[in-house]
């Protein structure tokens, strides 16, 4: 069934993953970063054995899809250049270098041969209290979102790999995650036709590659069916009413807020809701399910995919471009762009440290606070940055959520530091992180808060009077606040959403 998009386990497909693309029964897959990414050379070799095998059938080359948002979400991390992500963009407020960061996803991609990248996320991170989009989203404002979309979209689609639009009609005004909940939004047409919807329109006329629909309840359109199986949202509002000719494609269909239907049953609704392609994540038994809803093949959605894969480009950049010093420049010149200093009181940016000066650099232990994260894959440098330009620098990190005595061991630790440097994530919902940063400023201490995450950690200990916002914790972005610490560059970051301070 050419509708649905296979995913499979190994670093190399199947021989009935081979076969079927060499029958032409499947013509598109969704790689995930646990299953099938080891490096940039052996994804590689993964997606040559599955073109090779379209070639060998006669049939076109099937689109080949990943998780490579930059940021919190990299499906791809050895050896790939590490850009900033979304907000961070978003602080930056520059469409050039939206474009530059879709143009180096899209020419990477493209050298591992993938051709169909599922970014860039336009959800508005209008809720503080969204626990899967936040520093995925360019931001809170509709047409700031709009703008930098587009232009990351077009940097991406100019390189040869199909962007998508995500997660339509718009996640970010949630409280659930769909991958283990049903997040249902109860705003009325109005307001989502003139906040949520203004992205995706901008995407429409940008001819983006395809949409991603969203595992959410949109009541306004249809208080039954979440997006992804709703024929008023798919084919009513997104084809007739915004015009839309790309290709449709589901979130996964293994995540909680669809599959609770059943895996047969989802699927089903989703097809006769109007999606071109759907996306079946880790669901076991792909093969018989394709044979179970082959009677709901759709010939315009064959159409659409037959023309997509059409567009695909063929002629790969050198596996080199994959990490390259180019990439590399650009990824840290939009960290630098992104740093955003929202309070210090009294001035203490930049550092003025004696020689003989310990500084205390506290850090989170990452890890995926959500399925679509692979921030646990990545080692907080900000100590490593700091120590570059300051000698006397000793390292503590704590795990989030930490227990009482890991945080008395932390400021023991640091009792004798006159500069303390906590770098956060997630803090306002990690009362560990508050205690933490609440007994340094009760004993003195006013320590530096980098948040490396949202935004909105000053809500859990406003009475700090120097605090930074990064927006992720990738290499770029930990050298970025380190140059503004020391006075190398200024935070030129504005917050792309405002923080509600209760």
């Amino acid at each position: 069934m050419k509708q649905l998009m296979l995913s499979f386990h190994g670093d190399y497909p199947p021989p009935e993953i081979l076969a079927s693309v060499r029958r032409g029964d499947t013509v598109s897959f969704c790689l995930f970063t646990h299953s099938n990414v080891v490096s940039p050379a052996q994804l590689y070799d993964l997606t040559s054995a599955i073109y090779a095998a379209a070639a060998e059938g006669g049939h076109l080359p099937p689109l080949i899809g990943i998780d490579q948002e930059g940021g919190q979400l990299m499906a791809v991390q050895q050896g790939a250049t590490e850009l900033p992500g979304n907000m961070a963009l978003g602080a930056t407020r520059s469409p050039e270098l939206a474009e530059k960061a879709g143009a180096i996803l899209g020419r990477e991609l493209l050298a591992m041969g993938v051709n169909l990248n599922f970014a860039p996320s336009l959800d508005l991170n209008t809720n503080p209290a969204n626990p899967v989009i936040g520093i995925r989203s360019f931001g809170e404002d509709p047409e700031l979102v709009a703008a930098l979309g587009v232009a990351f979209i077009q940097g991406m689609q100019a390189e040869g790999v199909l962007a998508t639009a995500k997660h339509f009609p718009g996640h970010g005004d949630t409280q659930q995650d769909s991958h283990l909940s049903m997040p249902v939004v109860v705003h009325t047409i109005q307001r989502t036709t003139a906040v949520e919807l203004t992205p995706f329109r901008a995407a429409v006329e940008a001819k983006v590659g395809a949409i991603m629909s969203a595992h959410i309840l949109f009541t306004a359109y249809d208080s039954d069916n979440p997006a992804t199986l709703s024929n008023a949202v798919l084919d009513g509002l997104l084809r007739h009413d915004m015009g839309y000719q790309g290709l449709i494609i589901t979130d996964a269909m293994d995540m909680h807020a669809v599959a609770q239907y059943g895996h047969l049953e989802s699927v089903q609704a989703a097809l006769k809701a109007g999606a071109d392609l759907v996306m079946l994540g880790h669901i076991p038994d792909q093969f018989q399910l394709g044979q179970e809803v082959a009677h709901l093949t759709n010939t315009a959605s064959l159409q659409r995919i037959e023309a997509t894969q059409r567009q695909v480009r063929t002629e790969r950049p050198p596996l080199s471009v994959v990490g390259s010093r180019e990439h590399q420049h650009i990824a840290q010149a939009i960290a630098d762009r992104s740093i955003t200093l929202v309070k210090d009181t009294h001035h203490r940016i930049p550092l003025q440290l004696g020689a003989d000066e310990l500084v205390s650099v506290i850090s989170i232990a990452p890890l995926n606070l959500t399925p679509a994260d692979t921030s646990a894959g990545v080692r907080v440098a900000l100590v490593d940055a700091i120590r570059r330009r300051h000698s006397l620098v000793q390292s503590i990190e704590i795990p989030y959520h930490a227990p009482d005595s890991h945080i008395r061991a932390a400021l023991e630790a640091s009792q004798h530091s006159k500069t303390v440097i906590v770098g956060t994530i997630n803090a306002d919902n990690d009362p560990s992180q508050a205690a933490l940063v609440r007994a340094l400023v009760e004993r003195g201490q006013q320590p530096i808060v980098v948040a490396l995450r949202t935004p909105y950690d000053i809500r859990a200990f406003p009475m700090i009077d120097t605090y930074l916002c990064a927006y992720g914790i990738r290499g770029v972005t930990t050298e970025a606040v380190a140059r503004v610490l020391f006075g190398e560059i200024e935070a030129t970051g504005v917050l792309p959403c405002h923080i509600p301070m209760e």
